[in-house]
């Protein structure tokens, strides 16, 4: 065996291990209760039933011996079957014309075992032992003939033995199931925060109370304290932005204003062109730093809403191919997605001649992969072309428009709505963008 196996023997036991904090409370609960049956069994079966079962049928075998001293001493049958009946519970007759056809046990089953150990040691007589129905049924012969004694299988063996197992097994049932209603209530509390923080991640407006124990009151106040510490900064950050788009706007409108009554020549081209450069790297940055905004989730139609962004852009020559089931609703922030997917279309219209759209879903995500057949991006450019203000020069220069703010604005709709956005090289040879949002 290698040292691995012996050093970490629970490393494998994960693989089998349920994955949710109820099945494994579960199985912490499960575990000693069953663990105290088998002990119960294993103790009640093999030692304590042993010796009581042996001691009741070394009782019986002594009975019967005292039954055929009685028998040997010539006492009237009728006597000796009352005295038995009275004492021993049995029922005794003798049957002076009778023969054994076999000696021994009718069967060999577990509960034969005691009785003829016991008759062996004790019963100075030949015997035939058989246990049927509710009674033990014994023939022995005699010099005066047959004596047959019948007794109640219950002074061997009763069936309340069984019903100490059944008792104990459903009582621990009923522990189990009271456990696991405490348990469930215990980790609902958590569920609801796991609901909470996922809402909040996506931007949606939560209600949320702590409530369960200690630890999760505790758990619960920190997300709460988080989440108003997160709205705080965005609320600040949105006012310091309206702040410095009135202060630049102001002084691009005056320079803008000079240029248009100065002289035209190349060098107020030049200006023009810068000013107008400057204007649209102040609205990209406000719009990237705006983020998700304030819009609230909103049900649409896929199929819908995709017909919209796409008469948005339809003076494009880009070339649009949709494809998938998109008669479907999902909760999303209608304006911002648009605005996502239209900074990717415009973006796949400067290099790219033709796009396909195709939509999937499964029970939590809709996938939306949009291929062109453009230049794509370098593998190792894929993770650079998300930051702000970057650029690829080789394929997606500054020549063809754009401050490198699209992708990043668009990956930040896409993670303000819980989901993802790769890329990937496309079967077009182009660029392939993934994108997952849950529903």
């Amino acid at each position: 065996m290698s040292r691995s196996v012996i050093r970490h023997p629970f490393r494998y036991l994960k693989r089998f291990m349920p994955k949710s904090l109820f099945g494994r409370s579960i199985i912490i609960l499960m575990t000693p209760l069953i663990v105290v049956q088998v002990i119960l069994s294993y103790t009640f079966f093999e030692r304590h039933t042993d010796a009581i079962l042996d001691s009741l049928a070394k009782g019986i075998a002594g009975d019967m011996q005292m039954v055929c001293d009685l028998v040997d001493n010539n006492l009237p049958i009728e006597k000796i079957a009352r005295l038995a009946k009275k004492n021993f519970d049995f029922k005794v007759t003798l049957n002076p014309q009778g023969k054994l056809m076999q000696y021994g046990a009718f069967k060999d089953k577990w509960l034969y075992q005691y009785m003829l150990s016991q008759l062996d040691a004790r019963l100075n007589h030949l015997y035939f032992l058989r246990i049927f129905e509710d009674k033990i049924h014994v023939e022995i012969p005699h010099a005066r003939g047959v004596i047959i004694i019948d007794t109640p299988r219950k002074r061997l063996y009763s069936r309340t033995t069984h019903l100490v197992i059944i008792w104990t097994a459903v009582s621990a049932l009923l522990l189990f199931i009271v456990a696991s209603l405490f348990m469930r209530n215990q980790i609902r509390p958590i569920h609801r925060l796991a609901n909470a923080a996922e809402s909040f991640g996506r931007g949606a407006e939560v209600t949320f109370r702590p409530e369960g124990a200690t630890e999760v009151r505790k758990a619960g106040l920190a997300f709460m304290i988080m989440r108003d510490r997160l709205k705080r900064h965005i609320q600040e950050r949105t006012d310091m932005l309206a702040g410095v788009s009135h202060d630049l706007r102001t002084p691009l409108a005056r320079m803008k204003l000079q240029l248009a009554m100065m002289e035209k020549n190349d060098d107020t081209q030049d200006l023009e062109s810068d000013v107008e450069e400057m204007q649209r790297m102040v609205q990209g940055f406000l719009d990237f730093a705006k983020g998700v905004g304030q819009e609230e989730l909103s049900p649409v139609i896929v199929s819908d809403f995709l017909k919209t962004v796409i008469l948005g852009v339809r003076h494009l020559p880009l070339t649009i191919k949709t494809s998938g089931d998109t008669d479907f609703e999902i909760q999303i922030r209608s304006e911002l997605l648009k605005r996502c997917l239209t900074n990717l279309l415009l973006n796949a219209n400067r290099y790219a001649h033709t796009l396909n759209i195709d939509i999937s879903h499964d029970e939590k995500y809709v996938k939306f992969t949009l291929d062109d057949d453009g230049p794509g991006i370098p593998l190792e450019e894929r993770d650079n072309v998300f930051k702000p203000f970057y650029r690829v020069d080789t394929s997606r220069n500054l020549d063809t428009g754009g401050v490198g703010l699209g992708l990043s604005i668009a990956k930040d709709i896409i993670n303000g709505h819980g989901g993802d956005m790769v890329l990937e090289e496309s079967p077009a040879q182009g660029l392939r963008i993934v994108i997952k949002i849950p529903y």
